[in-house]
Parts: C-alpha cells; structure tokens; sequence
C-alpha cells in the first residue's frame, strides 16, 4: 500500500470530497448527500469511490437501509468536518475585516462562567477592540469540547471531562464552583428543619444531562449514600430555563452557586441547607494543544486571569 503524504493529499483533494463524507455522515444517504451538494448520484458515488481509492479502504459500509462510516472512515469524517469548519470560520473572519471589523471571536463558557467572570472579561476586552464580534455559546463542558475539537470554537471555560483530554486540549484553572440545591421560596422543603439528601428523591428534579460534570457529582453523591437516583426529572443545561420551571412547579434542582446571586436577591428563590458532593473541580480556560492563539483569544485570556484575581481579592479592585 502507498503511503499517503500531505503534499499529495493536498495536490488531490478537493473541498467536494470533504463536503460529500460530512453530507454522507449525517444524512447517511448517498441521494440525499447528492442532492444537498446539487449533483446527481452517480457523480456522488463517483466521489466516494475516488477517495477509498485514494485512501485505500472502504470509508462507509453499505448497508440495506443506510451507509455508516467504518472506524477509519469516522476518523476522515471527523478530519473533514473541522477542516470544513476552519474554512468557513477563515470566509467569516475576512468577510468582517473586509467590511472594517477586527474578526469574530467564539467563546464556549459553562453556566457558572456566563455571569461571573466572563462578561467583566469581555467588557474589558471590547474597549480597546470595540469592533471585535464576539459569540458566547453556553453548554455543558462535554458539548462545548467537542465544538472546541471540531474548531467550532476558539476557546471554552468549563472543565476537561475525562483523563484523555489533556492530550487534546490545554487546560488553566481558573475557579472552583460549590453546588447548592435551589426551590422555588414557598416549597414545602422551606420549612423541614432537618433536609436529608435520602428524603428528596421522591420530589422531581431538574438536572443536567448525564455526561456534565455537575450531574456527575450529584450521581456520586446519590451512589455514596445507597441513595437511587430520581425517577421524575427534566435534564436541561439552560440556567434560565430551570430557573422558570422552579416557580412553575415544586421542582428541585442542582445549579453552581455562581449563578444564583441574582435569583436569590429577587426573592423567588431559597437555596436548602444541604451540600451536594464536594465542590466542582475548577473550571478553567481550555484551548487546543500545540496551536498559538489568534491575538484576540490571547487577549481574553488575559482578562479572564485579571477578573479572577478581582474575584479572589476584592480589595484590588
């Protein structure tokens, strides 16, 4: 088997080979594919062919009812998508400057960095860059890494979510998060003198997806005390939106005690005299291994380290 170079590569390749493994990944449908990049089938398949010719195996099994990448295949597609994905982020990035724009910067933060410390951060970062687009994606850490993995980001604050990812990504503590358990301020559980974790199982519940770090320690937590989980619950990763189903319905719910200085000054909200595991691990800047950061990524960074250092010791300020 010839042994592929990236000098070849890039003599060969085109952007319809990237397009159509992306386009056949998600449709899993070679007419569907085709119809989406505005060619007829044939041409299609021809495209397909020209590369496991060129790689020298079968990127999709072929199956009655559908085509699903093989394991080497999944490895190209996941190639494609982020060079895909770079290509459009470097049209955008022009497009802005040459409109007069200084670039777009895109952030991924989790709940508990969304009001603390990164609007401060932008807010300093805009005054010397007023004309910089900035974009604030806010998810759990395990979805804001895979967009940071496939270059739909330029850099996350959340956590890494498991051991392996340090060889990706590069990692810079910024805070720890404590959790607290938020009701709505006229639940029933208001009242109890003595809230025990073993009791609250039977209320339903507002969590994050499984996969999250924060759902992560309220599982342990449950598994610590022989305690099943909960059977009545809505997982969402929006803070606003389990903030409003708190007041419409006796729910409980985990949230970072990050984000609840404000519903808790407004009165709606109580927190219950109960600890939830142990802190968060800190979360932190996250951004991919081995590239240098644009100027703008680099300057947000930072004023990231600068509000932490205010939000450390207030009396700097």
């Amino acid at each position: 088997m010839e042994k592929l170079s990236s000098a070849g590569l890039c003599n060969w390749m085109r952007f319809k080979h990237l397009l159509l493994l992306v386009h056949l990944d998600r449709c899993r449908n070679m007419h569907t594919a085709a119809r989406h990049m505005h060619l007829s089938q044939p041409a299609a398949s021809k495209i397909l062919r020209d590369l496991e010719d060129y790689f020298g195996f079968a990127i999709f099994e072929r199956q009655p009812r559908a085509m699903v990448p093989t394991e080497l295949g999944a490895q190209l597609v996941r190639h494609a998508d982020i060079l895909l994905n770079d290509a459009e982020r470097m049209v955008d990035d022009i497009q802005l400057r040459r409109e007069g724009g200084y670039g777009r910067l895109l952030i991924g933060a989790i709940p508990a960095a969304a009001p603390e410390i990164l609007p401060a951060a932008i807010a300093a970062l805009k005054q010397h860059r007023p004309r910089l687009s900035v974009s604030i994606d806010e998810q759990s850490s395990d979805r804001l890494l895979q967009a940071l993995e496939y270059k739909q980001l330029d850099l996350v604050i959340g956590r890494l979510t498991a051991e392996s990812q340090h060889n990706q990504f590069d990692f810079e503590p910024l805070l720890e998060e404590p959790l607290r358990v938020v009701v709505r301020h006229n639940h029933p559980l208001i009242d109890e003198p003595n809230v025990e974790l073993s009791a609250l199982n039977r209320w339903p519940w507002i969590l994050h997806p499984p996969a999250s770090p924060m759902r992560q320690v309220f599982e342990a937590a449950l598994a610590e005390l022989g305690i099943a989980s909960p059977d009545d619950i809505i997982e969402t990763t929006s803070t606003q939106t389990t903030l409003q189903l708190l007041l419409s319905s006796p729910m409980l719910a985990v949230l970072p005690s990050s984000v609840l200085k404000w519903p808790l000054a407004s009165g709606q909200y109580a927190v219950l005299p109960l600890t939830i595991g142990k802190p968060l691990d800190y979360y932190g800047i996250i951004t991919r291994k081995h590239e240098p950061l644009p100027t703008a990524t680099a300057e947000l960074v930072g004023e990231l380290r600068q509000q932490v250092l205010l939000h450390l010791h207030p009396t700097c300020r």
